[in-house]
């Protein structure tokens, strides 16, 4: 009868937030309509993040900055192509990505840095074919001559 006393306002106290939940709700609602913008008028700035994200020399101070840079101004233009709910999140994804990359460790950087670009990337863009996935897709400079 004690344990009884006990469990039963610990049982609904646990329980009352859920009281009105409908389990009917519609999970799409409130969502940003996503937005694909055409991979190929972003071209230059998706092979220079791609560049900096993939090569396999090491993450130095140079290259962080260079990628907060370009990351940052990737995500303004994303942003500016239309007043579109889903591009403003994305453009903050990106942003979020860009100040990560200045103070992660190395090792979180060549884990999670490809990811987590790979997953904006296709979020945002359709497909193509020269989109890097790792440094063996990345275009070689040309010798000089």
């Amino acid at each position: 009868m004690i344990l009884r006393s006990r469990v039963l306002p610990l049982l609904i106290m646990a329980l009352a937030p859920m009281h009105g939940c409908k389990t009917n709700a519609n999970l799409q609602q409130g969502l940003p309509e996503p937005v694909i913008l055409n991979a190929d008028e972003y071209r230059q700035e998706i092979t220079d993040v791609d560049r900096l994200v993939f090569a396999a020399q090491p993450f130095d101070d140079e290259r962080r900055a260079s990628l907060d840079t370009t990351l940052k101004a990737l995500a303004q233009r994303v942003k500016a192509a239309s007043n579109a709910r889903f591009l403003e999140v994305e453009s903050n994804e990106i942003k979020t990505l860009a100040e990560g990359s200045r103070h992660m460790p190395e090792a979180g950087l060549r884990t999670q840095l490809p990811q987590q670009w790979m997953r904006i990337r296709n979020n945002l863009f359709d497909d193509r074919s020269w989109f890097a996935r790792s440094a063996a897709d990345l275009e070689q400079p040309s010798p000089p001559q």
